[in-house]
């Protein structure tokens, strides 16, 4: 009786795992790719966002006040051509900036 018990579990554990899909390595590549994508993404826009506070603190320095808009900042940051204003917030009464999180923004 302990033996029919013992391969009734086995049968049931065997099926439990039947129920498991299949891993697709091709799906988990892609995933993993853009899983690394949108974190370098992210790093270069923290990488962006510290060069504009570093330039804002500059500015402040320079001209006593913050800059109206993040286009003051192009003569102070070397790669200013490739950053794109629009993916941040700011405001020009306090300095503060962020990233916009908002899609398309």
């Amino acid at each position: 009786m302990k033996r029919l018990f013992f391969i009734i579990f086995v049968i049931l554990t065997f099926m439990s795992a039947c129920d498991e899909k299949p891993k697709n390595p091709v799906a988990e590549v892609g995933d993993n790719l853009i899983n690394s994508y949108k974190k370098g993404m992210q790093a270069g826009a923290i990488a962006n966002l510290h060069a504009l506070k570093m330039a804002i603190q500059v500015y402040y320095a320079e001209n006593d006040k913050y800059p109206e808009n993040l286009d003051e900042l192009s003569n102070l940051v070397k790669s200013s051509s490739e950053i794109d204003f629009s993916g941040f917030d700011y405001d020009p009464e306090s300095g503060s900036i962020s990233i916009n999180n908002s899609p398309g923004g």
